[in-house]
């Protein structure tokens, strides 16, 4: 086999296939990247806010649990009648997992939209150190 190819070939084809082609395949590499978010904090509560333009509230899951979030949904940003020329705001089904800075309760979670941004307030998970249940032993020899 020729080495030289082998090295070179995602060099040879925007030559062959145009640079337009591949742009389309950027955000495909991590399913993340396409849907922006920040985060916020206090001591004891977060605001994720994710920039979603064309969320369908009927189309979106929101799963919080532990230390983890993760938002599911899709993108719609047709205008009927029109062709898309450029497309730089991304379309179609999204996925994003966030690791979160703390656990959190799950019986109090608030999501809002409005104006493009989908924001989750999340609430930490305290545990009291004062209760613990003491784990009884089966002896299995008295059976």
């Amino acid at each position: 086999m020729n080495n030289n190819f082998s090295q070179n070939w995602k060099s040879m084809l925007p030559k062959f296939l145009g640079d337009d082609f591949f742009s389309s395949f950027d955000n495909l590499s991590n399913e993340n990247s396409v849907v922006r978010m920040n985060m916020y904090e206090t001591s004891n509560e977060l605001l994720c806010v994710f920039t979603l333009p064309g969320l369908k509230l009927e189309e979106v899951d929101i799963y919080a649990y532990e230390r983890t979030l993760e938002v599911r949904g899709t993108l719609h940003t047709d205008f009927s009648g029109f062709r898309i020329i450029q497309e730089e705001i991304p379309q179609g089904p999204f996925k994003r997992t966030i690791e979160l800075p703390f656990p959190i309760r799950d019986d109090k979670i608030d999501a809002a939209y409005q104006k493009g941004l989908l924001v989750i307030h999340l609430h930490r998970l305290i545990r009291s150190n004062h209760l613990k249940n003491k784990v009884s032993i089966k002896n299995l020899d008295d059976e």
